[in-house]
């Protein structure tokens, strides 16, 4: 796979099966010196889903619900390293260092392409669902049981960081197979309409705001470069769900 690939292949679906080889050709033509602008070209096309082309109907929804749903389990991940702190918590015992987790669950309510409640339908949700999360579900017990053993806790040096590691692509092996699960679901559930999907991109992006800033304030009150850099990983998430929903709600009229 060439760089022509790779870089034709960071934009969003739509432009691709339009323009997809004329972007691919012109990358190659160009060679590295058009890499930087190919890559800026590719994000501001998906900060702006009014520009794409419908090459079928309700493809941009559908893009962008599971888009959505990928950017809340980037945030998920960032989060998880982040949290617990004395700035954020995901915990209703603490319910002032928790509140960006309100918004970002109604986002994610908002955007879930819910079946229609017909029999033949659930049934086929329902299987789709076991087939989709069972190897990530036989991970996470695997996990759950290697900690329950104690075994994890005596582990040093080298085997503690593949702990740590296994874990970690546990986590996004996770995150990985839900969005899979929301791209199938997406194609035979009524997905939300684009006032809906925007108000889901804005509010969400809001308490990942939230929590990027709460999770600053600790850095101020001492040095703490891995809560800065968490910060600003979940300020860009923010940022690109707030653009993108600021973009569809200007033109959905």
């Amino acid at each position: 796979m060439n760089a022509a690939t790779v870089l034709t292949r960071l934009y969003p679906p739509a432009v691709r099966e339009r323009w997809g080889a004329d972007i691919g050709d012109e990358v190659a033509a160009a060679g590295m010196r058009s890499w930087p602008d190919t890559v800026a070209g590719a994000v501001r096309l998906w900060l702006h889903p009014a520009d794409w082309p419908e090459t079928s109907t309700g493809q941009t929804r559908r893009v962008l619900t599971v888009a959505l749903f990928a950017l809340a389990a980037v945030a998920g991940l960032l989060l998880r390293h982040a949290e617990p702190s004395a700035t954020l918590t995901a915990d209703l015992r603490h319910p002032v260092t928790s509140l960006w987790l309100a918004p970002v669950l109604l986002g994610i309510a908002l955007a879930a392409p819910l079946p229609r409640p017909e029999r033949a339908m659930l049934r086929r949700t329902a299987t789709t669902a076991v087939r989709v999360m069972a190897a990530p579900a036989a991970a996470v017990a695997a996990l759950c049981a290697l900690a329950w053993s104690g075994a994890a806790g005596h582990s040093r040096g080298g085997a503690g960081a593949a702990l740590v590691l296994c874990y970690w692509l546990t986590l996004a092996f996770v995150a990985f197979r839900l969005c899979s699960l929301v791209a199938r679901l997406a194609r035979t559930s009524p997905l939300p309409t684009t006032r809906r999907l925007s108000t889901a991109l804005l509010v969400m992006g809001a308490g990942i705001a939230l929590a990027a800033c709460q999770n600053l304030a600790l850095a101020r009150t001492a040095v703490h470069p891995g809560a800065v850099a968490e910060s600003v990983a979940l300020g860009v998430v923010a940022a690109a769900a707030l653009g993108t929903g600021r973009d569809l709600r200007l033109n959905a009229g």
